[in-house]
């Protein structure tokens, strides 16, 4: 089915979960008319609790479209999950007909509202207007917020930490109160060797107490640096399961208590790094102009893709650019078909007498300003979002009285 001709004018991103492609096929046929949800995945059958959970963090919808007719059981099951996610996303039933007992089931396991064939437009607005009154009050909290960005490299040695740890620190001067810098690398992470600092607590404790997290215990799990919240990797490599649920909590928290959280994060294809990655509201993608992180980047470029990671969400950042390589800017985005938001020079001396001090890179050598112009930017782009939500909120409270 195509959703994209309504884009930029449904009220409500929506992933459909369809097994009955009959029924997909009808309200794919009534969406050019009544223009009330945009599709951003369909699955054409119903997923498992771990699939479900990996599609709601990376698409982000604010509704899930149910098919309740092909196995109402199944349905009923995967509702109660939905429900559970935050932050909240609704969930509309759907079915060929206007079925009291399926109605009544669904509603009590959780979903919002329901539709059944043919999808009128006059039904679909009904369903816009009360979910919107829903997240008008849910939108209030959503407001206060921090905002997760995540840095993962190509490869090792990309200087993914490096940026991830010089953003944490330029974004608090340029005018982020409260910011966090999380090391997720369980394996290898560098976070505390870059900053000279060392903690007897750190990010697996916090994962491992994640259902417990309040100030209290997040004040011991922590250490301060330079007026920025550091949670650290272990110091000895750790090769542990985990629950993603957990990660989940202690991201949210984060968000809970900070303005700007940003996530040092291992391999893209590690378990950790994929949750997060959906956890995350932005993600820059480190690479450096030698071939060998080239070629791994287009190869993450299609992962992510794959996973539905849209380019509204990530970004490409070349690191260590310097004259001696033949590839300019321009040659690299023909190469990954991917804009690059953001060139760093190389410059080592710069990085080692950081490295060596366990300070910031200072603004006054080209790397430092760049650093610097980088972290504005994303300050920059964080008021004009909290702007944008401002405005989106004044309509939802508009549309609902309507």
């Amino acid at each position: 089915m195509e959703p994209y001709g309504i884009r930029k004018r449904a009220e409500l991103m929506a992933l459909l979960i369809c097994p009955n492609r009959s029924l997909a096929q009808q309200l794919s046929a009534s969406m050019p008319h009544a223009k009330a949800f945009e599709i951003v995945a369909d699955l054409k059958r119903y997923p498992s609790a771990r699939q479900l959970d990996t599609r709601l963090r990376q698409s982000r919808p604010d509704v899930v479209l149910l098919d309740l007719s092909a196995e109402t059981e199944t349905a009923v099951e995967l509702i109660g999950l939905i429900t559970s996610f935050r932050p909240t996303v609704h969930v509309i039933g759907l079915h060929e007909t206007n079925d009291a007992g399926v109605i009544i089931r669904s509603l009590r396991a959780g979903a919002t509202e329901f539709l059944c064939s043919p999808f009128d437009v006059d039904s679909q607005s009904t369903v816009i207007t009360r979910v919107l009154r829903l997240r008008k009050s849910e939108d209030h909290v959503l407001q206060d917020r921090g905002k997760v960005i995540a840095f993962v490299g190509t490869k090792a040695g990309q200087g993914a930490s490096t940026i991830a740890c010089q953003t944490a620190f330029a974004t608090s001067q340029e005018g982020k109160r409260r910011v966090l810098l999380m090391d997720f690398d369980l394996t290898g992470g560098t976070v505390s060797f870059a900053l000279r600092t060392h903690h007897s607590y750190g990010v697996l404790d916090a994962i491992r107490h994640a259902e417990k997290l309040d100030s209290a215990l997040w004040a011991a799990l922590v250490t301060k640096k330079d007026g920025v919240d550091v949670l650290l990797a272990p110091d000895t490599p750790e090769m542990t399961g985990i629950d993603g649920h957990r990660i989940h909590e202690v991201i949210e928290y984060a968000r809970s208590a900070y303005e700007l959280v940003v996530v040092d994060l291992p391999s893209a294809y590690e378990r950790i790094s994929q949750v997060a990655l959906g956890e995350s509201d932005h993600v820059y993608i480190v690479c450096n102009p030698e071939l060998p992180s080239l070629h791994l980047t287009r190869k993450l470029l299609s992962y992510m893709d794959q996973m539905g990671y849209g380019r509204d969400r990530c970004s490409l950042l070349i690191n260590r650019m310097s004259n001696r390589y033949e590839l300019g800017s321009s040659d690299m985005e023909k190469v990954f078909n991917f804009p690059i938001s953001s060139i760093l020079p190389e410059d080592y001396g710069a990085i080692h007498r950081a490295l060596t001090g366990g300070k910031t890179i200072p603004p006054n050598c080209e790397l430092g300003r760049r650093l610097r112009d980088f972290a504005a930017s994303i300050v920059g782009q964080d008021k004009e979002d909290k702007k944008k939500g401002v405005a989106a909120l004044k309509l939802s409270a508009l549309l609902s009285q309507s």
